[in-house]
């Protein structure tokens, strides 16, 4: 049986904390702030100005992440992407307005993970994900098939979200949060971060990366998640 999946290098950011492990408790303790202080540093400025904050978070960890070692398949996950700039389009349309070429080809959901590639030179097999509540998880078998039939590549998985606009939040029963997380991961060598199905518990209300990335830091045995009405139990070193 094929072991499970190693960390090699990682990078988080949301508006509360870039440290995972205080990033539950600071995001309940007071309503969502506003993502203005994204940080794109490493993003050249030619494509930073045209960027929503949602593809800067996306793209600022991803390159942080592969800052050292290049990923050899993309997959990136997210449950809404770029809603809030579809949103204004869609407004744009309404007021009888003329929409942007720009905005427009950076509203599909691929956005980010296109604009990583154009940035980094990357002509590597890229996906981009969106399945509700369970995305990480999802994005994270993605990224372990793929690793089942090249274990000696490297895959990045990015996980991105944001608030949705004020319209569309009676229809969530998340409690959105702006983030993203990064991840470089590889076959390890022994034992290594499995995922398995699990029946379904009280489901989780808070999106799912952040809180992973938390357990992956805290060197607990297992997580056992329910998003989307679906169980998740992700194990350490066959724990």
């Amino acid at each position: 049986m094929q072991n499970g999946l190693e960390i090699l290098s990682w990078s988080f950011w949301s508006p509360e904390t870039r440290e995972p492990q205080a990033w539950r408790a600071a995001a309940t303790a007071a309503a969502p702030p506003s993502p203005s202080a994204v940080p794109d540093g490493a993003i050249p400025s030619l494509h930073r100005r045209r960027m929503s904050a949602l593809a800067k978070m996306a793209v600022q960890v991803a390159l942080e992440a592969t800052a050292e070692r290049r990923a050899d398949f993309l997959v990136f996950c997210s449950q809404h992407g770029e809603l809030t700039r579809t949103r204004e389009l869609l407004g744009t349309i309404v007021a009888a307005g003329e929409l942007s070429p720009t905005s427009f080809s950076q509203s599909v959901h691929n956005a980010s993970a296109g604009l990583y590639t154009i940035i980094t030179a990357s002509r590597v097999p890229t996906t981009s994900l969106a399945a509700g509540a369970g995305t990480f998880a999802y994005g994270w078998i993605e990224a372990d098939a793929y690793l089942a039939a090249s274990p000696s590549q490297r895959v990045l998985l990015v996980s991105y979200d944001e608030p949705l606009p004020s319209e569309y939040r009676p229809y969530s029963r998340q409690a959105q949060r702006s983030h993203a997380l990064a991840l470089l991961l590889a076959v390890a060598g022994t034992g290594g971060l499995t995922l398995e199905l699990q029946p379904a518990g009280v489901e989780e209300n808070l999106p799912m990366a952040p809180l992973f990335m938390a357990w992956a830091l805290s060197g607990g045995a297992a997580l056992h998640i329910t998003a989307g009405e679906q169980g998740w139990v992700w194990r350490r070193g066959g724990s």
